[in-house]
Order: C-alpha cells, then sequence, then structure tokens
C-alpha cells in the first residue's frame, strides 16, 4: 500500500487438472482463488496477466473470463469445478449469490499480440482504449463478517476459457522417476524454453489423467529440471506443464 494506491502480490491460479489437454470454451479454467486486499472498499483500476503458451510457442490466441466473489455470512464461495471441466448449472447457481461482478480478458486488444516475448504473452487491461477493460469501474468490498488478518479481507477470483487454450508443453519425463531425487531428465522440448526458477511445476499423462505434484523449479538446463521437492515417482513419459499457466496482478485505489 502507498497512499491510496495498491497493487496485490502475484495471483497464481492452480490448473492441476487436465492441464495439459486443450479446453473448450466454458471450461472452467481455474476455480475461486483467494488473494488478501486492505479492508476498505477499493476500486479495481488495471489487470496485468501472464498466459503460457503451447510447446514453447505462442498460441493461445483466446479469451478468458474472469468472475469476482466474496463470502457471505463467512461462508467461502463454493466450487464451479476442477480445471478443464465444463461449466454446469448446479455449481453455478450456488456459486451466485457470492459473485458480484466480471470481466473478459480480451487476447486481440490486451495482449501483446507482436509474440515478441516467443512463447508466452503478457497482457493488461491499460493497454485497451475501449471495450471491456477500459476504465473497469470494477468495485471490490468483502463480506463484514470476513476473518482474514486483521487489516485485510479476502476477495476471490475464477477464470472461464474461451477457446481452445492449450498448455500443453511436450517435456516428457525420460524414464520412470523416483520419488525424492531433485533433478529430472527430460526429453522433448527443452526445459529452459518452457519454465523459469521459482516457477510450481506439474506432471501429466498423455490423456491429461494422474496428475503428479512436483515442486518450484530451482534451476533449468535444455534436459535436466531441478526442483525443491519431488514426493511421488514421476511415471515415463508423463508431461511436465506450469501449475500456474495464468497468473494475475490487480492495480486498486482506494
Amino acid at each position: 500500500m502507498q497512499g491510496k494506491f495498491h497493487s496485490t502480490d502475484l495471483i497464481k491460479p492452480i490448473v492441476n487438472k487436465l492441464g495439459n489437454v486443450a479446453f473448450a470454451a466454458d471450461d472452467v479454467l481455474f476455480d475461486w482463488t483467494a488473494f488478501e486486499i486492505p479492508k476498505g472498499a477499493c476500486m479495481l483500476h488495471g489487470i496485468a496477466f501472464t498466459l503460457a503458451g503451447t510447446n514453447a510457442a505462442v498460441n493461445n490466441a483466446h479469451d478468458i473470463t474472469l468472475y469476482f466473489a466474496r463470502s457471505v455470512d463467512g461462508v467461502d464461495p463454493p466450487s464451479l469445478g476442477d480445471s478443464n471441466a465444463a461449466m454446469n448449472v448446479i455449481s453455478s447457481i450456488a456459486a451466485r449469490p457470492y459473485m458480484f461482478n466480471f470481466i473478459d480478458l480480451d487476447w486481440d486488444k490486451m495482449t501483446d499480440v507482436y509474440d515478441s516475448l516467443v512463447g508466452w504473452n503478457i497482457g493488461a487491461t491499460s493497454h485497451e482504449t475501449s471495450g471491456p477493460g477500459h476504465n473497469l469501474g470494477i468495485l471490490l468490498s468483502g463480506d463484514p463478517k470476513d476473518d482474514t488478518r486483521q487489516g485485510y479481507q479476502t476477495i476471490w477470483v475464477a477464470g472461464v476459457a474461451q477457446g481452445a487454450l492449450d498448455f500443453g508443453t511436450d517435456c516428457l519425463v525420460a524414464g520412470e522417476h523416483a520419488a525424492d531425487d531433485l533433478t529430472i531428465v527430460v526429453d522433448g522440448t527443452d526445459c529452459d524454453d518452457l519454465f523459469a526458477v521459482g516457477e510450481t511445476v506439474v506432471a501429466f499423462a498423455n490423456d491429461g489423467s494422474a496428475e503428479k505434484v512436483i515442486g518450484k523449479v530451482t534451476a533449468v538446463a535444455a534436459d535436466l529440471l531441478t526442483v525443491d521437492a519431488a514426493p511421488v515417482i514421476l511415471p515415463d513419459d508423463h508431461e511436465i506443464c506450469l501449475q500456474s499457466p495464468v497468473t494475475l496482478r490487480f492495480n486498486l485505489e482506494y
């Protein structure tokens, strides 16, 4: 917080189901993800986001809808479902009392459409001169019964895909990998074309099943990924992906 302005920490929604399989329009991209902001009503003035590509190339020219929610009488909003699952009317209706606004992140208007970053995109509402991101005007205010730490309140954000987003990497575990071994040999796409130190990774079977949480990346080389945790056996040819292929940061004014 500086004066009346506040920027959230980097928000890292989790995509840990079917994370290497293409989404369809109206699939849940990520379920409710909590973030804390100082208490008091504030205006959401800007959103910055990153979006991973496919197989180390930009390939995700699709919009994303963000929904905002707060708790009601101290109860957190109910789940919208697993990532890469179709939205359904039951979960949507159940969440209705908790939701208070939304915005569409427009790929064409908000991202670096020249693809200068090669394998991923960065976008921001501040680059839009008209449309849903221009002069957002979204008021954020938490539940009065919210028991977040003193001086703060919790808001939730969830994402829904509006097209065939695909966060596959073609970076495959080379041979069965033993649990607790922190160096993972891979083949396919080079690790250093995909992952950065500090990012958390997860592995999936070819069909997106049998997800295996790994840990944070501590070093990368072309065919070797070093992590801070490898709690389970990783089967041969499991595909290693980012656990948070989308990240968000919100800029607020109080």
